[in-house]
């Protein structure tokens, strides 16, 4: 769970950096790595919930600059976690990280929160008002709808990728062949990727009906197909053993 934590905040912080620096990159911010860390909090601290990119995306768009705009609200998901989530999974398919089990978990966990964060993103919150998706559709002058099936595809190949390769390459390793830690790898995989990651705030309505729907259906359908799914793919005599 450690790891997990570990790398949530690591991939949170990404996607946040990522923003910034393209924003500094592309003369709209003083600093690269200028974001707004938030309130001192225990959640704060532990979720990173207050931690914001720290980019005036208004005069960004009113000056003229629309596309500049779409760049830095687009580069937190597709350069900080999806092209992170692609690096990472190439990690993981080296025999130095392979070899060590320790290692391998952690990047796993780092891998996962990337992916994951797309899915919090595209699908659960790119057709809102509000929020990254939201500004890159009217940097671009386009709707959230028209922008919606570009971000649908690749979003949606990084879960095919995740749980049928990236997943399949490293259960066995991390569960040491072992079926109660091959559960609970799957129950906690799981979980972070559609439950936690369809995000609270998603889930009450802050972004809007269709996220709403998309959050709700990602935690309370989503979460427990992915369960049964992962126990039948990789849980019935694939690889484990029982601990008597």
């Amino acid at each position: 769970m450690i790891f997990a934590l570990v790398a949530h905040a690591m991939g949170y912080l990404i996607h946040e950096y990522a923003h910034s620096v393209f924003a500094w990159a592309l003369g709209w911010m003083k600093e690269p790595f200028g974001i707004d860390y938030g309130h001192a909090s225990v959640n704060n601290f532990i979720f990173l919930d207050d931690v914001d990119d720290n980019v005036d995306y208004a005069p960004i768009i009113a000056s003229g600059h629309g596309v500049s705009a779409a760049v830095i609200a687009l580069a937190g998901v597709f350069v900080g976690n999806a092209a992170m989530y692609f690096l990472l999974y190439a990690l993981l398919c080296t025999s130095a990280v392979k070899s060590r089990r320790r290692l391998t978990s952690f990047v796993y966990w780092f891998s996962l929160m990337s992916a994951a964060n797309v899915w919090g993103y595209v699908p659960i919150r790119a057709l809102t008002t509000h929020a990254d998706m939201a500004i890159a559709a009217k940097g671009l002058g386009i709707s959230s709808w028209a922008l919606f099936p570009f971000l649908i595809v690749p979003a949606l190949y990084i879960v095919y990728h995740f749980f049928c390769r990236n997943f399949a390459g490293v259960y066995s390793t991390i569960s040491s062949g072992e079926r109660c830690c091959l559960a609970m790898l799957i129950a906690l995989t799981a979980f972070w990727y559609f439950s936690f990651f369809a995000g609270n705030s998603a889930v009450s309505g802050s972004y809007g009906l269709i996220a709403q729907i998309f959050a709700i259906l990602s935690r309370y359908l989503m979460f427990p197909l992915a369960v049964i799914w992962l126990t039948s793919r990789y849980a019935n005599g694939h690889g484990v053993q029982n601990v008597e």
